[in-house]
This record gives C-alpha cells, structure tokens and sequence, in this order.
C-alpha cells in the first residue's frame, strides 16, 4: 500500500507518539496500570482519537511502556539463573526485581497480575520462569534454601512486597527493604541462618 501521508503529516505523527508514550510512562509509573487511554490523551493535551490510532488498545502501549523494563527483568533473571551460588542468585535476583518495582508502580502492577494480558509481560514472564525454577533447584541442592520452598513462592514473595510498597510508599518508600530480609531470612534452610547482629546480654 503507498504511503500518501505528505513529510510534515509524518513528523506530526512521530511527534504525537513520542509524546504519548512519555505521557504514558510517566503516569503508568506514579498511578499504576488503572491509567486509561483518555487519561493519558487528557494529559497529552490530544484527543483520544490520536492515541487509538497509534494504539488500538491498552496492552498495545503497555507493550511499548514496559518493554525495555521487561527486558532488564528477564536479563536480572538470566545473570542470577547463571551465579554458580545458587542462594546468592536467588536473593539478588529478588533483590533486583523489587528495586525495579519500587520505582514504578505499574510494573508492581505487572508482576502482581495472576494472567497479564499484555503481550510483552506474557513474554517475560514465560522466559522468567524457567530461570526461577533454576535458582531454587541450584539452591536446594546445594542445601542453602529451605527444601520445602517452591518457585512459585518467589511470585507469592513479590506480590506480598508489593502490597506493602503500595501502602506505604507515600510516607516509607523503603520499607519494602525490611520485610524483604524478613521473607529471605524464613527462606534459609537450617544450618544455614546468617549470625545474628545483636549483642548478647
């Protein structure tokens, strides 16, 4: 089909995309994945008309907002699957994943979500997986992580985590932190508990 859109048509074009994926971004980020089309035309200052036109859907621009977010999420994975300490690639790989979600809430959004729809953190999540399932088999063999803990509890362990950031994120950002090392304390298999802090009496 011949292109008859004239050179400024087209710069206009590039012009509304590029404004709507960094209005998107940046609402998806600080309002979580309840961000409507028109919300971010709204803010754009387009109509609504416009977005639709470069994204039929929603799941059309969570593909392009998160797409290279997915991708660091997935490269975590694969550098953690690969650290020939097992425990020490499973508690970075958590480690990584919920510092990423500490900084965008529609992300968070994305990881709690049971069946995402969009096809990017589809994607993601199937690379992800198997990577996880390595961790935890590495680690259980090697007699550092609990032999009752499944991969799926690293899901569990992040929607948890990011329950709490929603709800304390206004007023303690970082809180996050402290029932991360609760989570990853309970994970330990015996034998192999870190030496406690505290001073004795």
């Amino acid at each position: 089909m011949t292109d008859t859109m004239s050179p400024p048509a087209r710069k206009d074009a590039a012009r509304n995309r590029a404004l709507l994926l960094e209005t998107a971004t940046q609402m998806f980020a600080t309002q979580g994945l309840d961000v409507t089309l028109k919300d971010v035309a709204r803010r754009a200052g387009v109509g609504v008309g416009t977005v639709y036109r470069h994204f039929p859907a929603k799941d059309d621009l969570l593909d392009e907002v998160f797409a290279g977010l997915l991708a660091r999420a997935t490269d975590s994975a694969r550098t953690a699957a690969a650290d020939p300490d097992g425990w020490r690639g499973l508690v970075r790989y958590l480690e990584d994943a919920m510092l990423m979600q500490r900084h965008n809430s529609g992300l968070r959004g994305l990881a709690a979500t049971p069946a995402p729809s969009c096809a990017m953190a589809v994607k993601s999540r199937e690379e992800i997986t198997p990577l996880v399932q390595q961790m935890v088999a590495k680690a259980q063999k090697q007699g550092t992580l609990r032999p009752d803990f499944d991969a799926t509890d690293v899901a569990y362990i992040q929607v948890a985590l990011a329950a709490i950031m929603e709800a304390t994120y206004a007023t303690s950002p970082d809180l996050y932190r402290h029932h991360l090392k609760l989570f990853i304390d309970g994970m330990r298999a015996e034998g192999h508990r870190e030496p406690s802090s505290e001073s004795p009496d």
